[in-house]
């Protein structure tokens, strides 16, 4: 019994690794309506729980919104007609990395920090086409059209 345990320990703990290194970055937490995550040349259909990844593009269809949560618990929800570029995320505070950059390509989102927002709020950059948000609070809502 202890050797399976064991050996569900060493495969938990090595899942995890491949977590980190696979580009994970947060997942769909909540979702309204239709909405897609475009990687590389697949477009994915979002769903509750999908996995996310750096350089992930998601975007909603009319009528609809997606809430995304990060590694480090910052909320990011986009609402309707709106596409979000997930450009550059780290957070490894054990090495005191971080970044945060997104590029809000049109629409509205609501941005509401967590533990990377708070260690190192420089490091949080959210773009849109004409202009950078460096953030110095916890909580905002931008719109791009």
């Amino acid at each position: 019994m202890k050797k399976q345990i064991f050996a569900l320990l060493i495969v938990f703990l090595f899942s995890i690794g491949v977590q980190a290194e696979d580009g994970y970055i947060g997942n769909v937490k909540t979702l309204k309506g239709e909405a897609t995550v475009t990687r590389g040349e697949n477009v994915i259909d979002a769903e509750l729980g999908l996995r996310l990844e750096k350089g992930d593009l998601v975007k909603t269809s009319s009528a609809s919104a997606v809430g995304i949560i990060f590694v480090d618990s910052t909320l990011v929800t986009i609402g309707p007609s709106s596409e979000l570029f997930l450009n550059n995320y780290v957070f490894e505070p054990k090495d005191k990395e971080y970044a945060f950059d997104v590029l809000m390509k049109k629409g509205s989102a609501i941005y509401d920090s967590g533990k990377l927002g708070k260690l190192e709020p420089g490091a949080v950059k959210f773009r849109t086409p004409k202009a950078t948000i460096g953030i110095r609070g916890t909580r905002f809502y931008v719109e791009v059209e």
